[in-house]
């Protein structure tokens, strides 16, 4: 069975972002303005951008900002895919909160699986649910531990934030690829 280890996903994100800090700010950034002034609709592309740009970074190819946009060559599944995961995780936080959490790393997984080539945005919510839940305490855990890392950088005038929530983005990229049951993840070197 597949799980999410914190120490893998935060080792694997610091040595990811210290190789391309610059970039993955800015990024991070592209996606936030993006996701929010379409009110949300349009971070499932952004999101399957970042992570193929993660993806070939950690492959050892060149990388640079505009990549954040190829989200947008397979848009309506990745729109699909993080439409349906968000819609479940806010009506998990509308039951009493603990749902909400507990379902926290369908997001990351759905479009992951769009990343990944998954054509179909509904099937990348199944799976992602199937993944999701089968490994429910790690997923958990892992969503947690990198929600708390991406809030710090709030507390110092929200100048942290351009740290943090690049690590805790490009985490959930490795929680994802752990919980698929990718090839081991190769950390990039500390």
């Amino acid at each position: 069975m597949a799980s999410a280890s914190v120490g893998d996903c935060l080792s694997g994100a610091w040595g990811t972002f210290k190789k391309n800090v610059l970039t993955h700010v800015v990024c991070t950034l592209l996606v936030m303005v993006v996701a929010g002034i379409s009110a949300g609709l349009l971070a499932g592309p952004m999101m399957v951008g970042y992570m193929r740009m993660i993806e070939r970074e950690t492959r050892g190819e060149a990388v640079q900002i505009g990549d954040v946009f190829r989200g947008f060559d397979d848009f309506v599944p990745a729109f699909v895919a993080g439409l349906i995961s968000s819609l479940v995780v806010s009506l998990g936080f509308m039951l009493c909160f603990i749902p909400g959490l507990l379902v926290m790393a369908l997001p990351p997984v759905a479009l992951f699986l769009v990343a990944r080539g998954e054509r179909d945005g509904v099937a990348a919510f199944s799976q992602a649910w199937a993944i999701v839940t089968k490994n429910l305490g790690s997923a958990f855990f892992c969503s947690l531990v990198l929600g708390i890392v991406g809030s710090l950088g709030f507390l110092l005038c929200w100048v942290g934030a351009l740290l943090t929530l690049p690590l805790s983005t490009i985490g959930s990229y490795y929680m994802a690829r752990q919980l698929v049951g990718d090839e081991p993840v190769a950390l990039p070197p500390l």
